[in-house]
């Protein structure tokens, strides 16, 4: 059995990660989860937030890639790992500005619709997307 597990992202513009490797994390709606070759299979909802690939060997290992994540669906199987999401990003292409302006009008739009409209869940999403990337920003890490 090999110690690497096969992790593909996919948004609906591309596939945006395919790569073999020891470790996901990810986040759940129930909370974070890991995952490593010979998971048993699994289909979960995730939320916003952190997706880390790679196993930190110590706190400041920089083989470990960090991407903020819109939510989506996982599938684990033993031997690959498919996330679907709207959106990813990279920590290193985070610009804090364009987060904060995306965060001013997600906020915005949030207070101005009805919570029974399904308008607010998908602003609510927006949000939630914006706080990850602005606590990976201030050093928060997952």
């Amino acid at each position: 059995m090999s110690i690497f597990i096969h992790l593909e992202v996919v948004t609906p513009e591309s596939v945006l990660i395919s790569e073999d490797t020891d470790l996901v994390t990810a986040p759940g709606v129930e909370g974070y989860f890991g995952v490593m070759a010979g998971h048993a299979p699994m289909v979960t909802l995730l939320k916003p937030g952190v997706m880390t690939i790679g196993f930190p060997v110590s706190p400041e290992d920089n083989k470990v890639k960090r991407y903020i994540i819109a939510g989506g669906y996982v599938e684990v199987l033993p031997e690959k790992v498919t996330i679907l999401t709207e959106r990813a990003v990279a920590r290193e292409d985070l610009d804090r500005q364009k987060i904060e302006l995306e965060l001013k009008e997600a906020q915005d739009k949030v207070c101005a619709i009805p919570s029974s409209d399904p308008q607010c869940a998908y602003w609510q999403n927006r949000v939630d997307f914006a706080n990850a990337c602005l606590g990976v920003l201030v050093g928060h890490k997952v």
